[in-house]
């Protein structure tokens, strides 16, 4: 008898199952680290701790006053935008598309809009913090009404369009001021 082991797969099997422990073993440590809340570092005897920790998500409750003044300075924002493009069209189609009467009209119209916009910024109740600042957002309202008046004077009652050009000028200055102070009442409302 022949004291070779005619068996060559004894020794075959043991070898694919250390192939594959080997390559598992290298191809796990290849794949990059997974997000952790957490991570300990250990090198030559020092300690490194990195922290990720998630976003929060901060909820304010503003005062009941303060949010209805933010929702009002919303409405009054998008009727001086509205003014003002009505103002800048008026002017622009007058007298290609339009003619005297209809742009006498028109102009009667934002006129009275005008006003009524004056005294409804005039009207707001405002919160404490922004006090200060709101009696320029009422001069400018006020400015606002004036242009207008000065657009209808400057076609009905004046020879030229310059007088008209200027005030929609005036207009356009005042409603732009107007908007800029209302950021700066609403910040003041809601960080007061």
């Amino acid at each position: 008898m022949s004291k070779e082991d005619p068996k060559h797969g004894r020794w075959i099997l043991p070898l694919v199952v250390l192939g594959l422990v080997a390559f598992t073993y290298t191809f796990v440590n290849a794949l990059p680290p997974a997000e952790t809340p957490t991570t300990t570092t250990v090198a030559a005897g020092t300690t490194t701790t990195t922290t990720t920790t998630p976003e929060e998500t901060t909820t304010t409750t503003l005062p009941e006053e303060v949010v209805a003044f933010v929702a009002t300075l919303d409405s009054l924002a998008a009727t001086a935008v509205q003014m003002r493009a009505d103002a800048e069209t008026i002017n622009a189609e007058y007298p290609d598309v339009t003619g005297y009467g209809a742009t006498r009209d028109l102009l009667s119209a934002l006129k009275a809009d005008a006003a009524d916009f004056a005294d409804e910024v005039a009207a707001v109740v405002v919160p404490e913090s922004a006090t200060d600042k709101w009696s320029d957002v009422i001069t400018a309202a006020a400015e606002m009404r004036k242009a207008a008046d000065d657009m209808f004077d400057g076609l009905v009652n004046t020879s030229g369009s310059e007088k008209r050009l200027a005030a929609r000028d005036d207009f356009n200055i005042a409603a732009a001021t107007f908007d800029q102070l209302l950021d700066s009442a609403q910040e003041l409302a809601t960080d007061g």
